[in-house]
C-alpha cells in the first residue's frame, strides 16, 4: 500500500543513516517520498521512534485508511449504476458489458474491503449516500428515466450479487 501518491524519485538505495541537521527526516517527505517512506520502515523496525517523522506518519496512516474507505464507497457506487441501469434496461445491447463492469468492481471491492470498512460502511449508510449519488449521476444521464432505488444492502450482498439472483 502506497503512502501518498507523488512524483516518482530518481531511484536511490534505501537510507541507512540516522538523519542530520542539514537533511532531517521531515525534509525527505517534500524531496523524496520513496527515500522518506523507506526511512520510516527502517526506523518502526528498529524501534528508533525517536528519529520517526510523527506528524508526517500519523498524517499519511489516516489518510491510507480513507483512501481505502473512499475506494470501498466508489466501487460500490459503480456497482450500483450498473445494478439500476440492468434493472432499467434488461435488454440493452450493454447489458452484458454492464454484468461484466459489475463482477470487476466486486472483485475489485472484495480485495479491499477489512472488517473494520464493513462496519464502517454500515454505520455511515454508505450504501444509501451511494445510491443516492448513483441516482443523481444516471439521472444527468437519462434524464428522461425513472429509475427504482435498490433495497439497502449489505458489503457482502454488494460483493455477492448477481443478474441471476
Amino acid at each position: 500500500m502506497q503512502c501518498r501518491t507523488h512524483p516518482k524519485p530518481a531511484m536511490s538505495s534505501p537510507i541507512k543513516h540516522a538523519p542530520s541537521a542539514a537533511a532531517p527526516s521531515e525534509a525527505l517527505y517534500d524531496t523524496d517520498f520513496m527515500a522518506w517512506c523507506e526511512y520510516q520502515a527502517e526506523a518502526l523496525r528498529a524501534q528508533d521512534f525517536g528519529n520517526l517523522d510523527l506528524a508526517n506518519l500519523i498524517e499519511e496512516i489516516s489518510d491510507m485508511g480513507r483512501e481505502q474507505f473512499n475506494k470501498t464507497a466508489s466501487l460500490t457506487r459503480q456497482i450500483i449504476i450498473h445494478i439500476l441501469k440492468l434493472h432499467t434496461f434488461p435488454n440493452d445491447q450493454a447489458a452484458e458489458h454492464w454484468r461484466d463492469e459489475i463482477i470487476a468492481f466486486q472483485n475489485s471491492l472484495d480485495d479491499i474491503v477489512s472488517g473494520s470498512i464493513r462496519y464502517r460502511f454500515q454505520q455511515q449508510e454508505t450504501f444509501a449516500t451511494q445510491q443516492a449519488k448513483a441516482l443523481r449521476r444516471l439521472q444527468r444521464k437519462y434524464p428522461n428515466t425513472e429509475f427504482q432505488s435498490l433495497p439497502p444492502m449489505t458489503l457482502n450482498e454488494i460483493i455477492s450479487w448477481s443478474d441471476n439472483s
